[in-house]
């Protein structure tokens, strides 16, 4: 009797990862041919976030350095933004490529806020993680009102406007030193 209970969990533990590849793995397949087909990162398919083409809702914050900074604060420059928390490792992986890109650009050629999403965290936590795996020019503040604002859903979500507020790109993947440079030259000139 053992055995055969044995025997039915092994057979649905690998119904559940068969099922759970066969909804995942079309998805991922597709964003992976979009990519190769224009050779620039595709865009998350997924029915969350904020659209591409639409003007990035108003927001303010209160970044611990710098004070209140809103929307406005970042007219003129491309803007980065990055929902995350101090404690994400794949995010600490990707504002380190995103850093790497704003280093090579020299650091001024756009605007970076990372808005974190943890209600623990605090402003000194904030500020450790900016200079550990981040840029002294980035702007950093709790941000869960505006996360809900923004619709997101998972931690690694990241926007990018142009100089207008106008949202260019939406992502929720890892980001890499190629998607950052991919997604921010165009918009630098």
């Amino acid at each position: 009797m053992q055995e055969i209970k044995k025997s039915y969990l092994i057979i649905g533990v690998i119904v559940i990862v068969a099922l759970a590849g066969f909804l995942f793995i079309p998805r991922f397949t597709e964003n992976v041919a979009k990519e190769t087909e224009n050779n620039q990162p595709a865009q998350a398919d997924f029915n969350i976030g904020l659209n591409v083409g639409q003007v990035a809702p108003d927001f303010t914050l209160q970044d611990p350095e710098n004070g209140e900074i809103s929307k406005i604060t970042f007219q003129g420059m491309p803007l980065f933004i990055f929902f995350t928390t101090t404690w994400c490792v794949p995010c600490q992986i990707g504002a380190q490529n995103l850093a790497r890109y704003g280093d090579e650009t020299g650091g001024n050629a756009f605007n970076v806020l990372i808005v974190f999403v943890d209600e623990g965290e605090t402003d000194s936590q904030f500020l450790t993680w900016k200079e550990n795996f981040g840029r002294s020019d980035w702007y950093v503040a709790k941000g869960i009102e505006m996360a809900q604002t923004y619709k997101v859903q998972y931690l690694d979500t990241k926007y990018v406007f142009d100089k207008n507020g106008i949202i260019k790109w939406f992502d929720i993947r890892p980001l890499e030193y190629s998607s950052a440079k991919s997604i921010l030259q165009p918009l630098l000139s």
